[in-house]
């Protein structure tokens, strides 16, 4: 049967039950329960999740401070090593608290769940009360007193006319929606005869709802993405063979725990043309700055079917799901390095940039002993009276390289190096020496021949299913904290007092009020409730009577 509405539960009862009388005995049954019960409860508070997101976001923020084994298990060999970090001790307490490892630990997990059971156990109960009080409950009648605020009208029409014009200015749609749920009632309920309306009761608490919902989902997408997700980043020369999406093809691979080799697209990327210009003229605003940088790539999909593409800057490509974004760009030089003319490399170096020039590194392990070269390419150093001028500028119509040759042992494999970078620890300098497209320079049984010189682009291939639920979170929160917000929850009664006069009914004129009461922002609702008044009053041809205010007194909640 229907109910009537009343105000909210109190938040947070609670937790401890009451205690038995002194001395009497507390049976062991009924200290587990009673115990399992008040953990339960503690549990289940929305304080009790707040501590535990905050806790979750302490660990997140330890994550990004100490480095990671699943990530960069070099750098975490090296500190417990001692060579890195805060020495070998600390380490080593570090690693056996779950620290190089946060969202693997037993902690981190432990919280999680205990942070969605809470939510889960917070929001159900008060879902299941509010959809009940959505699907049960009416306005309560009004049976003494008066609201916050009340008009009183007369009118020639009877008691029928104005609950029949009260109902049907309350029962209006607005965009198809009713705003108003109203009730007709009176004379059997023991109250005067009356329309009894209310609204914003299900709104309000339906906004806070939702926006506590938002979280989980939040939560949850947070949780789960990186679970799920995969990036990956590689270079490619334009017009070389390009790469393949499969984990063993990438320079930089961060796959989820949960993501599998086999989930990857298998798709071919090669690039066809990279187009990058920059403002040429010095005097020009903005000089130096790049104007275009565009991608022209052909696709491969793993079924043969092949299609071209475009990569821009804010406009990635899009692949099976994967989104295929521009992450860095370069200049390839290819070099050939002979000993003893055998040719023990020959492939294009990507050089970064450095700001004035674009530095890289070219290893040849299959020399002996080992040969390394540290490349500076000066893309626009033309030649003048006093020899290259070294002018800083990116664009490549007069590239010059200086290029720097060690032996040794580039320790592959024994530490941790950047394809761009040698580690000359266990090297000697063996020569030094400039280079232009097609110039060789010799150093004792090495030649080295500068061929000709190309741009690289570095992309970033990136899974996140994660972003379609981060949107659908975000949307939640917002339009569950403008509803809790600015949705109000209010009243309006018009009840019908009886005839005009002094109990007389001789003239057939009617009496009745307009009664609001507001539970937020009562100046609003007292707005509103002057228009729906003036709306019923339009209606009847009523006419306003002056009255003194009455007690709230009495009132029906």
């Amino acid at each position: 049967m229907p109910i009537e509405s009343a105000a909210p539960p109190v938040q947070n009862p609670p937790i401890r039950p009451a205690a038995p009388p002194a001395g009497a005995p507390v049976p062991l049954g009924r200290f587990v329960w009673d115990s399992v019960r008040m953990g339960w409860r503690w549990l289940t508070r929305m304080r009790t999740a707040l501590w535990m997101l905050l806790w979750l976001g302490v660990l997140t923020a330890v994550a990004t401070v100490i480095p990671q084994d699943p990530n960069v298990p070099s750098t975490v060999d090296r500190w417990l090593s001692g060579e890195e970090g805060p020495g070998a001790g600390i380490s080593e307490v570090l690693w056996r608290t779950g620290a190089f490892d946060v969202f693997g630990s037993a902690i981190f997990l432990a919280l999680l769940l205990a942070l969605f059971l809470s939510l889960t156990a917070c929001l159900i109960p008060r879902i299941r009360a509010w959809v009940r009080l959505v699907q049960r409950s009416q306005p309560p009648l009004l049976r003494a007193g008066s609201g916050d605020f009340a008009a009183t009208f007369v009118t020639a029409h009877g008691p029928d006319a104005v609950l029949d014009a009260a109902d049907e200015v309350l029962s209006s749609r607005t965009a198809g929606v009713a705003r108003w749920r109203v009730r007709r009632g009176g004379s059997e309920d023991g109250a005067p005869a009356q329309v009894a309306a209310e609204t914003g009761l299900w709104s309000r608490e339906g906004g806070s709802l939702t926006f506590h919902l938002s979280f989980y989902v939040l939560l949850a997408a947070i949780v789960f993405g990186q679970l799920l997700t995969f990036e990956g980043q590689r270079g490619v020369v334009e017009g070389e063979p390009g790469f393949t999406d499969a984990a063993v093809s990438y320079w930089m691979y961060a796959p989820g725990r949960w993501f599998a080799e086999d989930e990857h697209a298998g798709w071919r990327l090669e690039l066809d043309r990279f187009a990058v210009d920059w403002v040429r003229d010095p005097l020009a605003p903005g000089a130096g700055q790049p104007t275009l940088f565009r991608s022209d790539v052909t696709m491969t999909t793993r079924d043969g079917d092949t299609f071209t593409g475009v990569v821009e800057g804010n406009r990635p490509l899009t692949v099976d799901g994967r989104k295929i974004h521009q992450l860095d760009w370069g200049y390839a030089a290819r070099m050939i390095v002979r000993e003893d003319g055998r040719v023990v490399h020959d492939a294009f170096a990507t050089l970064q940039d450095r700001t004035g020039f674009f530095a890289g590194a070219v290893k040849a392990p299959a020399a002996t002993p080992d040969v390394g070269l540290e490349l500076f390419l000066y893309p626009f150093a033309p030649d003048g009276p006093d020899g290259p001028r070294l002018t800083g500028a990116p664009w490549d119509e007069a590239p010059l390289m200086l290029v720097t040759q060690w032996r040794g042992d580039l320790q592959l494999g024994l530490t941790q190096q950047f394809i761009n970078e040698l580690d000359v620890d266990a090297l000697d300098l063996d020569g030094v020496g400039w280079m232009r497209p097609g110039d060789t320079l010799t150093f004792g049984d090495v030649e080295l021949e500068f061929v000709e010189l190309r741009r690289w682009v570095g992309f970033q291939v990136s899974y996140r299913p994660q972003l379609p639920w981060l949107l659908v979170a975000g949307g939640l929160l917002s339009i569950g904290l403008i509803t809790a917000l600015y949705a109000y929850r209010r009243r309006i009664w018009v009840v019908v007092d009886g005839a005009a006069g002094d109990g007389a009914s001789e003239d057939g004129r009617t009496l009745y009020r307009v009664v609001g009461r507001a539970f937020q922002r009562q100046d609003v609702a007292e707005e509103e409730h002057a228009r729906i008044a003036a709306a019923i009053a339009q209606r009847l041809e009523a006419q306003p009577v002056a009255h003194a205010p009455q007690s709230r007194e009495g009132v029906d909640a």
